[in-house]
């Protein structure tokens, strides 16, 4: 199924829920009920996290069942966690420090990925798992066989 903008921002905005219920439920677990070390709850929490989110918003979302890119689509995906992890993690580690509260952690995390939701969804959208334009023939490639000089 194709969805039109609006549908993909609902989609993405459901998946990135999803996802945040699993870190949250993963971060407090590790920080509040197993005593790690704020950071490292973080860490893991994003990790654990960023796979579904990967697949959820490539399969459901913009509907990609083709091959993964590795460098197109995967290490890019990643690099965007990774940066949220590292925002996110500076945010948690002053949390725990001024508060040392799971509340403060929680929203520490929270704050860190939602800094970067808007320009992540840009990105899934605009470049990741963007489709080619299709033209009035109905297939991507009808265009090159319009063109073609017939034999």
């Amino acid at each position: 199924m194709r969805w039109g903008f609006f549908g993909r921002l609902v989609g993405y905005s459901t998946v990135s829920a999803g996802t945040v219920v699993v870190t949250q439920a993963v971060l407090v677990v590790a920080y509040a009920v197993l005593g790690w070390p704020a950071v490292a709850a973080n860490v893991v929490a994003v990790c654990v996290a960023a796979g579904p989110a990967y697949y959820a918003n490539r399969r459901w979302v913009w509907s990609r069942t083709d091959r993964h890119s590795l460098t197109g689509e995967i290490l890019p995906f990643w690099a965007y966690s990774l940066a949220g992890l590292g925002i996110s993690s500076l945010l948690v580690a002053l949390a725990d420090r001024w508060w040392q509260s799971t509340v403060a952690v929680s929203a520490a995390n929270l704050i860190g990925f939602g800094v970067l939701w808007a320009g992540k969804f840009i990105l899934l959208d605009r470049v990741l798992f963007a489709r080619p334009e299709v033209p009035a023939g109905g297939r991507p490639d009808a265009r090159r066989a319009a063109d073609a000089p017939e034999a």
